[in-house]
């Protein structure tokens, strides 16, 4: 064999090689599950507005359960409050015509007379960042309320008696939690990573603040499994991190240099979800947590702030598609659920 033909042979193993080794060396996704909507869900043609009145006929309001495929946190709505033993079923079932919506489908929907989109144009329409996000509609063809990702099925329980009793034309969600719900459910804990800080308007650099109160049912997966994972401590390193009693009629400064509670500081921004985390920059607010996130999405969010990736993508969810390819490639595998 001449060395020419030897030196080919070589550079194509080589090649072979390190094409094998790349592909190996792509990370996996995990912790996506798959899901059907209930078979009691209701047969909708997606004309809201014909749903609407069918729904006022039996004294019913309408539900839209917005989904995504392989979502996990839509995964745990479903079997946490409407799958058939869910404690929340039978009530649902009674009060409510549910009709579920795929954010990336290509049905039409009628939202009335005038508008018609298709799922995945009604979706961005409405701006859904988190999955799933639950609209109720009252007999108007009117939102009263918007869920943005999962609930408990102690929340979820107070949300569908705050409609079902029209509760919303007497005063807004939050003022109804503040007065039906339990507040000796959780006590706050503390953690090396919170600051005590009163003035929030003197932190230089990325904050985040941290709402939680006594109903919060979410807290104790917040502070056992999130604030535990590694990779969120290492991202949170990066933060100032405050943690506020939204409850709290003490005075502090907020990050915009206005006087006010922690109470009414939530009360005006409308934050009703614990634990709800403000993410703020360069003293501005950037984004929100105001649902449950596992620990890849909760640290990926810290990190769209902390990097100054906010400057580059305007929302989260146009920075979360690019950064998990880049994890992909590194041949890191992504976990989008906490196994605990």
């Amino acid at each position: 064999m001449s060395k020419k033909i030897l030196s080919i042979f070589i550079s194509i193993f080589t090649l072979m090689l390190f094409v094998t080794s790349s592909q190996a060396q792509i990370g996996k996704v995990s912790g996506g599950s798959e899901h059907e909507m209930p078979g009691w869900f209701k047969e909708s043609f997606l004309d809201l507005a014909e749903d609407v009145e069918e729904a006022k006929d039996s004294n019913k309001h309408v539900i839209l359960f917005m989904s995504l495929d392989f979502c996990p946190y839509c995964t745990k709505m479903l079997n946490d409050n409407f799958v058939l033993s869910a404690k929340n079923q039978k009530y649902i079932q009674n009060n409510f015509d549910v009709i579920g919506i795929n954010i990336k489908g290509s049905r039409e929907l009628v939202i009335n007379e005038d508008t018609t989109m298709t799922e995945k144009e009604y979706a961005n329409f409405l701006k859904v960042k988190y999955t799933p996000t639950i609209i109720f509609l009252n007999k108007k063809n009117e939102v009263v309320v918007r869920l943005n990702g999962y609930r408990s099925e102690e929340t979820f329980k107070l949300v569908l008696d705050f409609v079902k009793n029209e509760e919303y034309k007497n005063m807004s969600l939050s003022q109804y939690l503040d007065k039906v719900k339990n507040k000796t459910l959780y006590t706050l804990k503390t953690n090396k990573m919170f600051k005590d800080i009163k003035d929030l308007s003197k932190v230089k650099g990325p904050l985040a603040v941290i709402f939680e109160d006594g109903s919060c049912t979410q807290c104790d997966y917040l502070h056992n499994v999130t604030l535990k994972n590694k990779d969120v401590q290492k991202e949170l390193s990066k933060v100032t991190v405050v943690r506020l009693d939204a409850m709290s009629k003490e005075k502090i400064t907020s990050p915009d240099g206005t006087r006010t509670t922690p109470y009414e500081w939530t009360k005006q921004i409308k934050l009703d979800y614990r634990p709800g985390v403000l993410l703020f920059d360069e003293g501005k607010e950037k984004a929100r947590i105001d649902a449950l996130l596992y620990s890849f999405h909760f640290k990926e969010m810290i990190r769209y702030i902390s990097g100054k990736y906010y400057k580059e993508y305007s929302t989260y969810l146009d920075y979360l598609g690019p950064r998990q390819d880049e994890l992909l490639k590194q041949g890191l595998n992504i976990d989008l659920s906490d196994k605990i």
